[in-house]
């Protein structure tokens, strides 16, 4: 296992302690050994996708709760559900993005079967971001029309339900 520092700390000689910018052992004045198999990885060609894909969801789903608090006085019952099922969606969403990170960290040989896993896991996250952008949409609908009615708020509690459970889905 290499160090940070590409140091030994210790001489392999006399076992004496090697300052970080030493080159040559103090007490016996061997030359200090440096392991120069320090492993450098290189980044997956799908961390840019995943890190885009975090962004954007991140933006869409504060978005979503900007608009809810906005609707809703916080303590109201439909303040509370739409703020639980965001809550859930992101928790399911940040999951899903540990994975694929996980996977693209694995794809050292890109192996076609860790590709196929990684771009469905990518769709995962996508479908996320476009049920959120659809919830999204519906509060806008809904606060521009400034209706108050029952029926149109569980409509918009039927669609994250929606985003819920076809997220567990995948």
């Amino acid at each position: 296992m290499a160090i940070e520092d590409n140091h030994n700390h210790f001489c392999i000689y006399c076992g004496a302690k090697i300052d970080p910018n030493q080159n040559f052992c103090a007490d016996c004045g061997k030359p200090v050994y440096k392991d120069e198999s320090v492993i450098q990885k290189s980044p997956s060609k799908y961390d840019a996708k995943i890190n885009e894909l975090a962004q954007e969801y991140n933006s869409k789903q504060a978005r979503a709760k900007e608009l809810v608090e906005k609707l809703f006085d916080s303590s109201h019952m439909a303040y509370e559900r739409f703020d639980s099922s965001i809550n859930k969606s992101n928790n399911l969403f940040d999951i899903q993005l540990g994975i694929a990170r996980k996977m693209a960290e694995m794809d050292v040989d890109e192996n076609p079967f860790i590709e196929k896993e990684i771009e469905s896991k990518l769709v995962t996250l996508q479908t996320f971001i476009d049920k959120m952008d659809d919830l999204t949409n519906e509060l806008i609908i809904h606060l521009s029309s400034n209706k108050k009615d029952d029926e149109d708020i569980n409509n918009l509690f039927k669609d994250m339900d929606d985003l819920i459970d076809s997220v567990k889905d995948y």
